[in-house]
């Protein structure tokens, strides 16, 4: 226990709502004297936020973020994203995390910086090439940091993650005509001979859509990626283009994808720096992650409850994802560059 610090052993516990919150807990969490601080609540679908305008001792002001995932829906993953994985990473595109703690079966927090005043989701953002570029090139740096550090998943992962969209077949096919049968069968067999070889493979977002990017309001600024929550179907590892073309063929109009991908990969690609992972391979992995994101809009329809409450969103998704598989809507790679 530090001497400057009495209180630290309290952050060995989960906060689990607001009277857990003082200038003491606050203090330790700084590593600086809080005076005094004000809160309001948000709740979000799976988690609640408590926004805290605190001012230090010094008069300095900070505006934090506390972040309460509760329940056994999610395991310790998004602590770990913020606290670990990249720590080592300089200039990692991630909001500044002061605290965090997860106990199994009562969940976690994370108290981190608030950026809502300088900084808004991309949801009704429009993309533009150099937002992609940004955005690609940032996940490149990700990736590049646990590039090929793990073993290739083991069959039972892919199956399990399978098995989650599987049931959707039916329920999508009923609703909108479009069987999917054979392409889901292709993209079973493609993804166990492909994912059982670890070339290209990383630390997984597993969720990058556009709530989860946080782009400057003023037009410099750092991007940030937030909310790493997958679930324990989810893939964590694996083909790390899967994350770009999930973004890109999942969320993007179809004129925007169909525009810019090839740029979009070409920045991400040149970011890994990874000269054992040529251009092809990377072509290659992202027409194979472009058709996994079918098991978006099919997860969707497995569940009754989204099936239908759900269909505005994940039939939009469909149809860009088709575009984005068949030939014409997808258009010709470009070579590589000739210093390659």
């Amino acid at each position: 226990m530090s001497a400057k610090h009495p209180l630290r052993a309290s952050h060995r516990h989960v906060v689990t709502g607001a009277a857990d919150i003082t200038t003491d807990w606050l203090s330790v969490a700084l590593g600086e004297p809080v005076a005094s601080f004000s809160l309001q609540h948000e709740q979000a679908n799976w988690s609640q936020h408590w926004p805290i305008a605190a001012t230090l001792a010094s008069g300095e002001r900070r505006a934090l973020r506390l972040k309460l995932c509760l329940g056994d829906t999610f395991g310790p993953s998004e602590l770990h994203y913020y606290t670990r994985d990249y720590v080592g990473l300089a200039d990692a595109p991630l909001p500044r995390c002061y605290q965090g703690c997860f106990e199994p079966g009562v969940g976690y927090h994370l108290l981190l910086e608030d950026l809502s005043a300088t900084h808004t989701d991309a949801r009704d953002l429009k993309p533009t090439l150099a937002y992609g570029l940004e955005v690609a090139t940032l996940l490149g740096r990700l990736h590049a940091h646990h590039w090929q550090t793990q073993a290739a998943p083991e069959p039972s992962v892919v199956d399990r993650y399978l098995a989650e969209a599987q049931p959707g077949l039916t329920v999508l096919h009923g609703l909108t005509g479009h069987d999917l049968t054979d392409a889901f069968g292709r993209l079973a067999r493609q993804m166990h001979q492909r994912w059982s070889d670890p070339a290209g493979m990383s630390l997984l977002h597993g969720d990058l859509n556009p709530t989860n990017i946080l782009c400057p309001r003023a037009a410099q600024g750092p991007i940030c990626f937030i909310d790493r929550q997958p679930f324990d179907w989810s893939l964590t590892y694996g083909l790390a283009v899967a994350d770009l073309a999930y973004l890109v063929a999942v969320w993007w109009p179809t004129e925007s994808r169909s525009a810019w991908q090839w740029e979009v990969l070409r920045a991400w690609h040149t970011a890994l720096n990874q000269p054992s992972y040529r251009w092809e391979m990377a072509v290659a992995d992202w027409q194979l992650s472009v058709l996994q994101c079918l098991c978006v809009p099919l997860e969707w329809c497995a569940k009754p409850d989204t099936a239908l409450s759900m269909r505005w969103l994940w039939e939009a998704q469909l149809d860009r994802i088709l575009a984005a598989m068949t030939p014409t809507g997808a258009g010709l790679p470009p070579a590589p560059w000739p210093q390659e």
